[in-house]
């Protein structure tokens, strides 16, 4: 809960802040303890945490530059602040300025960013959780860093592959709509006497026209919701996870899409190992960022972990490893090097899926301008067939 505070020392004056706490008695006893006296105290109502204003609070920008002030020699309060006063977004200044109160009242600064762990995910409390027994906080930003930038990385590669298809599949749909609920309807009341003479599917084209010609309100509508009805389930996690667990089937997108499950896995273990978080942990707490059909295999290896076998026997058995990771895991567990390990066979994985992307983008561009030019064309084709039926007729 959220509380507002009017408190008092004599070589402060009267201070009011807000803070967060289990309860009223928590709220009172933190800064009692540094000897205020609780002037009056009382719950903020309709507080909401801050993701419920729509701002996404910018992680990898906050991580880069606090790494950049700690490493200038400023203090972890001072950090804040500083990050604070320069930020525009007021949602984003308020998590900071409770970050700052929080650490100020005594806290860690792992668990001043557990009171807002809507905003920060448990991979990075985890990695600046371990950190802060060593005193590498600045150690665990950098390979926070490293892992957001490699998965940023991959994402915009896939994002920069697709615009040409997504661009040429738009264009071709929108022509598609027109030839259908505009030129075709027009086109269908020359031929309204000749429905039983043309070819079949020509006869359905024409047919079509008339019908959207007839009714367009009711065609209108019907494109609506039909539209609507695809949007619906598509955005339904039933229906995703489902398609999800299908795709793992199909040859070839399967391999790569188990290939790119795995390169998650093994960074993000990668970053807790190395940030000195027990394995059987750090696997709990990456279960959330696999796919429902990852997190099968990885049940099973934390199982086997459970029962003391090694972490790469387990994810072996699971087949969660490839031939290159297995050798990786096994020299990792022989040195005491297991998170340095993991992220470079995440490195292996992710060159492959990206190399995968890249030729199956290259091979998908031609395939779909053939696919919608099929389409196109075979429109105006069947519309133009009874012209030249009626040419041979008038002959």
């Amino acid at each position: 809960m959220r509380f507002q505070l009017k408190l008092f020392r004599e070589e402060d004056g009267v201070k009011a802040l807000e803070c967060d706490a289990a309860g009223m008695d928590e709220a009172r006893a933190v800064y009692a303890a540094q000897g205020w006296e609780i002037l009056s105290a009382k719950a903020v109502a309709g507080w909401k945490p801050s993701h419920a204003t729509g701002r996404r609070f910018p992680l990898l920008l906050f991580a880069r530059g606090l790494k950049s002030l700690l490493d200038a020699g400023l203090t972890l309060v001072e950090c804040i602040d500083a990050l604070r006063d320069k930020e525009p977004e007021e949602p984003v200044r308020r998590v900071l300025a409770d970050l700052g109160d929080s650490l100020r009242t005594g806290l860690s600064f792992s668990r001043a960013l557990q009171r807002h762990e809507e905003i920060f995910p448990a991979l990075f409390r985890a990695a600046i959780e371990a950190s802060e027994q060593t005193g590498e906080v600045g150690e665990a930003l950098t390979r926070f860093i490293a892992y957001e930038q490699q998965f940023k990385a991959l994402r915009s590669r896939l994002g920069s592959a697709l615009i040409y298809p997504a661009v040429l599949t738009a264009l071709g749909g929108l022509v598609t709509v027109f030839l259908l609920t505009y030129v075709v309807p027009r086109f269908s009341v020359v031929f309204v006497d000749r429905l039983d003479q043309m070819p079949v599917l020509s006869g359905a084209v024409i047919r079509f026209g008339l019908l959207v010609s007839g009714h367009p309100l009711a065609a209108a509508l019907l494109g609506a919701a039909s539209l609507a009805a695809i949007g619906f389930v598509a955005t339904r996690k039933a229906v995703r996870v489902w398609a999800a667990s299908r795709a793992w089937d199909l040859p070839g997108i399967g391999v790569r899409l188990r290939q790119y499950q795995m390169a998650r896995l093994y960074r993000s273990l990668g970053l807790l190992l190395r940030g000195g978080i027990p394995a059987l942990r750090a696997m709990e707490m990456v279960r959330v960022l696999l796919s429902v059909a990852a997190r099968t295999g990885l049940d099973g290896a934390m199982a086997a972990v459970r029962e003391g076998h090694t972490l790469s026997a387990a994810l072996r058995e699971q087949g969660l490893t490839t031939s290159v990771a297995d050798r990786l895991f096994a020299a990792g567990e022989r040195s005491g090097r297991m998170g340095e390990m993991m992220e470079r066979a995440a490195d292996f994985l992710d060159e492959e899926v990206g190399d995968y992307l890249d030729r199956l983008i290259r091979l998908a561009e031609p395939l779909m301008m053939v696919i919608i030019g099929a389409i196109v064309g075979g429109i105006v084709i069947l519309m133009y067939l009874p012209i030249f039926e009626l040419a041979e007729s008038v002959k």
